[in-house]
């Protein structure tokens, strides 16, 4: 169906960006342009926006369940993704902290989205993308933990 294919370009791309901000400091390295970095995560980031929206706009007529109420969760949570990119962009203190695990989490629900509506993840891929989101999720909040303990000064 065409609405699956717009969700799996949504998902893959949306894959995509968060692959690039993790590997981003190889690739500024390589490149050394930070602004071309994130002018192409703004890029695919909106794509992925795009094929989202088309995706949901293809499927809206249909009853709701869990599987159902999964994909417009993670279309909510892509929706707060999109405004804590905006306020990094502004220069919010924490944002981009927000912004990962967010995006983590909706990246999680749309492949269980997916995979329990049966029709384009099998299980046990969801399962390995589920067990990585959530090491790098608990990885990362141990390090923000840990810069907020020593720049706050309850560390001395």
């Amino acid at each position: 169906m065409l609405g699956d294919v717009f969700g799996l370009v949504a998902l893959a791309l949306m894959g995509a960006t968060a692959v690039l901000m993790l590997l981003r400091r190889r690739i500024l390295r390589r490149f050394k342009n930070l602004e071309l970095i994130r002018r192409a995560h703004i890029a695919i980031a909106a794509l992925a926006g795009l094929f989202l929206v088309l995706h949901v706009a293809y499927f809206i007529t249909w009853p709701v369940n869990l599987e159902i109420f999964l994909g417009y969760a993670s279309a909510a949570i892509a929706l707060v993704v999109w405004v804590t990119g905006t306020a990094f962009l502004e220069r919010f203190r924490d944002s981009l902290y927000f912004h990962g695990t967010l995006s983590l989490s909706g990246i999680s629900l749309m492949v269980i989205h997916s995979a329990s509506a049966g029709l384009n993840v099998p299980f046990a891929l969801a399962e390995v993308i589920l067990v990585g989101a959530t090491w790098t999720a608990v990885y990362k909040t141990m390090r923000y933990v840990g810069k907020m303990r020593t720049a706050g000064g309850l560390k001395r």
